[in-house]
């Protein structure tokens, strides 16, 4: 069995992060996100990779190389022009050698039993099998209905009038409904049937396809985490699963007696207060009375002067906070200067290189 993962998009939902980045190496608690992915394949034994990329697609390749440095064997199919979801893995067909592929969508963090899932796949003689997440009802997001043994029956969208309802906040009947959770065991030999450098959808097109023609699409719910970081609001939520454990993965660095975590080096006055549910990367430099609560991830290289609190909040590497600043939910990408005695708190999010002038409030 192959790993498949779709990392060609180019991240709109999440800039700026994603202007100097593309969204599946976005920093996620000091670990380049599509790391949790590779690990977690590699945990159900799967040591062959194979990424789809598109937007910025060199920087994913030099951050895997041949993949000798994570334990695994990477490939790299590169879409000259976006293919859509089907089209991307078309495009990588060469490197499938007739096995199974598990494909997985390069912005979902998860701790699925991908064994459990492979082998429902296999007992059903299955050609494709869909994961499903049970999510609360009514969702905007498209539903599958399958029959008691886990062959899909529909694909049921939201309406418009629906949708705008969700919109608004408008919840006419409570309960819960599974939603296509991204994750996907499929027969290699169905993209034979896939037009080659067409775009090409798995969910509008080639699922459908299969469902209406009983041509062996099953699907099966699964327990676990499961979030698309593909928001800022999301890429905060991925942090505080992975910071109080909720998801099951391998945080970088090591963990102190305290409870947080810590990578390589650190230059902290005694006075600082650390809450266990904070990560600090190497080379961080934190003076007198700096304070970090909740949820919090700071990057390499950062400097914290003395008498700033940050609360639930994301700053990526090589970041300068000056002298009591107060920050709250906020993301702060790489390279930012936050001058003394500011204070944010509405969810801000600061692009890679911006300077924030002394005593700016942001609430």
């Amino acid at each position: 069995m192959k790993g498949v993962i779709i990392a060609g998009g180019p991240g709109t939902r999440l800039r700026p992060l994603t202007y100097l980045r593309p969204k599946p190496i976005v920093p996620v608690v000091n670990k380049p996100f599509l790391e949790y992915q590779v690990e977690l394949l590699k945990r159900h034994g799967i040591r062959e990779i194979i990424f789809c990329t598109n937007y910025m697609a060199e920087m994913i390749q030099a951050h895997f190389g041949d993949g000798s440095g994570f334990g695994v064997k990477m490939r790299y199919a590169l879409e000259e022009v976006p293919l859509g979801t089907a089209g991307a893995v078309k495009n990588a067909e060469q490197f499938f050698d007739g096995d199974t592929l598990l494909i997985f969508n390069g912005d979902v963090l998860t701790d699925f039993d991908i064994s459990a899932i492979v082998r429902f796949h296999e007992e059903r003689k299955a050609r494709i099998t869909l994961t499903l997440y049970g999510v609360p009802s009514p969702s905007p997001y498209g539903v599958i209905i399958t029959d008691p043994d886990g062959k899909v029956r529909e694909f049921r969208e939201p309406s418009e009038e629906q949708k705008r309802k969700l919109a608004q906040g408008v919840v006419e009947q409570e309960g819960e409904e599974f939603i296509n959770a991204g994750l996907y065991v499929i027969d290699s030999t169905i993209f034979r049937d896939v037009p080659a450098d067409t775009p090409y959808s798995f969910e509008r097109q080639l699922f459908p396809d299969f469902c209406a023609n009983d041509r062996g699409i099953y699907a099966t719910p699964a327990t676990g985490y499961w979030l698309d970081i593909g928001r800022p609001e999301q890429y905060q939520e991925a942090h505080r699963a992975l910071l109080t454990g909720e998801v099951k993965a391998d945080l970088a660095g090591t963990r102190t007696e305290q409870g947080w975590w810590r990578m390589g080096d650190l230059d902290m006055d005694p006075s600082v207060k650390i809450a266990p549910t904070v990560h600090i990367g190497h080379r961080a430099k934190l003076q007198g009375n700096v304070e970090l609560k909740g949820c919090t991830s700071i990057g390499q290289g950062c400097i914290i002067e003395e008498g700033s609190v940050l609360e639930d909040c994301i700053v990526l590497d090589s970041v300068t906070i000056g002298k009591s600043v107060h920050l709250k939910n906020c993301i702060v990408d790489s390279d930012v200067f936050i001058e003394d005695n500011v204070a944010i708190s509405a969810r801000a999010v600061l692009a890679s290189g911006s300077r924030i002038g002394f005593g700016t409030r942001i609430l």
